[in-house]
């Protein structure tokens, strides 16, 4: 089994045997990012995503030749458009992309609270139907556009031919205006928005098949993400937090039930049940920023380039004694990059004396404000869920790569963090997602009892 993971800043691919032992993994840096004058735009070129993973692929040899079926991973919320031969007409709007927080020219809300206003759902920037609400209205549809989809969802179509992109419903939820209930996009919500529902592909049906390679390869239909970490992180679906960090951060928790629950989202999961989900914006990129920060005050002074691995290794060692020493009253509020119900917020400090004015102070402050975040989201699951949980589960470069997180954690949820073999864990579970759809085993509870890690 193969898993392709497409992430913002890294694409990987892992081979995994029928019994879960990962014979191969390769990644690479997605450096398809494009430049924009838009300050508020985040593009890449779709292209170029496809041509890494080729490279990616052809970088597991001999192992490929031995592969069944290919699952895909992919960032969500973004999309592209396509023209009628399959073929990618945009770049790729990404999660992170900002049109939809600008005001409209007819009134004061921006473009996601009016949407909002319009559909009766809760729209954030990023958003693919957001995107594509704003390039409709301000004439940025290309004149070729046949459907828009996911990352994932054209990556699928360039392995198997195929000209129509095909949509899971954890990717089609991302994009906005989804009915969980009805396991498709709201026909009526997307007509009062004016948006014509042509452009929309059709949903995966229940076999979850995208097509086959002409190698005869089976590919599943893309997964968002998030759910494809949850299946390659946790031991099983139910009884597990998934903690996430990488550039952003989230906590998932497993209902076999369709929960709605205020203060976090409710995404469809691939075979069934849903992940209550809670997402701030907030994440690695908060300790990034500080690690930038860092930098710049280095390079101010001694004119000398450093090593980006290095700075973050020295931050976790200051950090690590800074907490041993005690913060005192310094907290970071890290929502630098604002909220999704505020994307105008702003991160703020507190609590700062001459004792914890120190970078490892600061290093540990951050990270502890990022921990918080992400316990705030905890605190709203509802006592009959929380009391299901008997341990978590920690997936993400921002948890693997830093002892200190790990400990905060701990600390914080009063449970023990597993952290999974499988060093990418989206591009994993994307494996396990394929070998249950393409039917090695009955369903996915049987692919991960059979392939999980530990």
């Amino acid at each position: 089994m193969a898993g392709i993971d497409i992430g913002t800043t890294s694409i990987g691919v892992v081979i995994a045997s029928a019994s879960g032992e990962t014979v191969s993994v390769v990644t690479k840096v997605n450096n398809s990012e494009l430049r924009s004058k838009r300050s508020w735009e985040r593009i890449q070129e779709p292209e170029r995503i496809v041509a890494t993973v080729r490279e990616l692929i052809a970088g597991c040899e001999p192992y490929w030749k031995d592969v069944s079926a290919i699952g895909i991973s992919c960032q969500m919320h973004g999309m592209l458009y396509v023209n009628r031969a399959g073929r990618s007409v945009s770049p790729l709007y990404t999660w992170q992309d900002g049109r939809g927080d600008l005001s409209l020219k007819q009134g004061k809300d921006s473009y996601v609270e009016y949407l909002s206003k319009l559909t009766g759902y809760s729209m954030s920037s990023g958003f693919g139907l957001a995107t594509h609400y704003y390039n409709a209205l301000n004439g940025e549809v290309p004149e070729e556009a046949a459907f828009l989809c996911t990352i994932g969802d054209y990556v699928a179509m360039k392995l198997t031919g195929a000209v129509v992109p095909i949509m899971d419903p954890s990717n089609a939820a991302s994009l906005g205006i989804f009915s969980n209930r009805l396991t498709a996009f709201d026909a009526a919500a997307v007509a009062r928005a004016g948006i014509d529902a042509a452009i929309l592909p059709p949903i995966c049906k229940e076999n979850g098949i995208a097509g086959t390679t002409s190698d005869g390869k089976v590919v599943a239909c893309a997964i968002g993400d998030n759910q494809a970490s949850f299946i390659g992180a946790v031991p099983k679906l139910e009884g597990t937090l998934l903690v996430n960090i990488g550039t952003g951060s989230q906590i998932s928790l497993f209902s076999e039930s369709h929960e709605e629950v205020a203060g976090l989202e409710t995404r469809p999961f691939p075979g069934g049940g849903c992940l209550l989900v809670g997402a701030p914006l907030s994440g690695g990129k908060s300790y990034a920023l500080l690690e930038q920060f860092f930098k710049a005050v280095c390079l101010s002074f001694c004119d000398a380039e450093m090593d980006d691995a290095l700075i973050f290794e020295r931050m976790n060692e200051m950090a690590g004694q800074a907490l041993e020493n005690g913060l005192g009253q310094l907290r970071f509020d890290t929502q630098f990059y604002g909220t999704r119900n505020d994307p105008n917020g702003l991160g703020h400090a507190a609590g700062i004396g001459p004792d914890n004015f120190t970078p490892g102070h600061f290093a540990a402050a951050v990270l502890t404000g990022i921990v918080d975040e992400l316990m705030g989201f905890v605190h709203v699951i509802p006592e009959r869920l929380l009391a299901t949980v008997t341990g978590a589960a920690g997936s993400g470069n921002g948890i693997r790569r830093n002892p200190v997180m790990q400990r905060l954690l701990r600390e914080r949820m009063n449970l023990p963090l597993h952290l999974a073999e499988a060093k990418e864990e989206a591009a994993f579970g994307a494996a396990v997602h394929a070998a249950a759809v393409t039917g090695a085993y009955p369903d996915l509870n049987a692919a991960m009892a059979a392939m999980k890690k530990g």
